[in-house]
Parts: C-alpha cells; structure tokens; sequence
C-alpha cells in the first residue's frame, strides 16, 4: 500500500517545555545522590524519582507529535506507539469540526463527553470519524483537515466500488 497523506502535527511548545523541564528536575534529583552535596532521599523516594523520570522521558517521547497516515486502504493517526489503524471500509462518515476544549479536557488522547476518542496535540480543525457497527467515533486535529477528509472520501468510495464489483 502507498502512502498517499501523511502528516505530523507538533504538540504544544509550552506543554514540550513543560515535560522537558520536569524531567530536568527529576534527572538533578537523581543525579544529586551521587554528589557530596546530596538531596536526602531513602530508597523508596529515590526508586519513585527514577520511576517518574521514566514515565516523563516515555510521555515526551511519545505524545511530541501527532501522526496521520493515509493509504489506499487505511487511515491510521496517533502518538508514537498509540496508534489507531482504520479501514476506510469502516467509517461511515466523516466531518470537519472545530476542537472544543469542553468536550476533551485537555490534550493528548483523551475520552470526550460525546463518548468519542480525540487525539489531541494542539487545538484547531480536526476530523471526526464516525465508525460503522457503533463503535467509537474517532477526532483528532489535522492542519489540512478539508483536503484529508476530500482524500478520505475518494478513497473511501473507490474502496466501497471495488468492494462491490471485486
């Protein structure tokens, strides 16, 4: 299958700061406890330091950038290992909506209160896909969401025409 969109939206710079400051701090913690001058910590507090460093290097890694791929079968979008793979087969529509910050509570991948499931690096346009069988709809935020979602639906009603006569 051949890529034919691709896309990579960065997250926020103040929530990147924000994670790189704090594993900063966490790093100087530990590092500290090999110095003359240390912080005192007992084990457990040095064991859950170094616990939390990790989760923050894996979060900074992983939700820097949103990634959406489209091919001829699939849509698939996500952060780093938290990715979502869709059949366009599946979705029964698609729509370009605005992000409302009252429906997600935040950024990153997040449960809405219309039950859908939003991967969210920033606000903006995003696309809403509605899923056939009633399984979850899918938001997340692209910077080209009218020209994704006119690729979509090409792809999607070749898909369905060769469904039908294949």
């Amino acid at each position: 299958m051949e890529r034919i969109f691709q896309e990579k939206i960065p997250t926020y710079y103040f929530i990147t700061i924000i994670l790189i400051v704090t594993c900063l701090i966490m790093a100087a913690l530990l590092l500290s406890q090999f110095l003359t001058s240390a912080v005192p910590m007992n084990l457990a507090t040095k064991i859950v330091v170094a616990v939390v460093l990790v989760l923050e290097i894996t979060v900074f890694v992983s939700f820097r950038e949103l990634q959406i791929e489209l091919t001829s079968e699939t849509l698939t979008f996500g952060f780093g290992k938290f990715k979502k793979k869709i059949n366009l087969t599946e979705i029964e529509s698609i729509a370009v909506e605005d992000y409302k910050f009252s429906n997600y509570f935040g950024y990153g991948i997040r449960y809405g209160r219309d039950r859908s499931i939003g991967y969210i690096p920033r606000a903006g346009l995003g696309l809403r896909i509605n899923l056939k069988n009633g399984k979850s709809d899918y938001y997340f935020i692209s910077t080209k969401a009218e020209e994704l979602k006119s690729m979509i639906d090409q792809y999607k009603k070749q898909s369905a025409f060769a469904e039908s006569y294949g």
